[in-house]
């Protein structure tokens, strides 16, 4: 009597699946979310500015 293979899970396929599936979602975005993604994306830049002036006090602070 066999026992059933047990197919291991590949890094390489995991990461081709992940990769195909983030492709999708980017091209569906516009799509699906249409005006609302002006505003999540500005509100992500509004962010990431923050917390790059905020970086960039702390390494003033350090190296002062």
């Amino acid at each position: 009597m066999k026992k059933p293979a047990v197919r291991k899970l590949d890094a390489s396929s995991l990461g081709s699946n992940l990769l195909i599936v983030s492709a999708v979602v980017a091209a569906a975005a516009p799509v699906v979310l249409g005006d609302q993604l002006v505003l999540i994306v500005s509100e992500v830049f509004s962010q990431g500015t923050m917390l790059l002036q905020e970086v960039s006090i702390s390494l003033q602070r350090l190296l002062s």
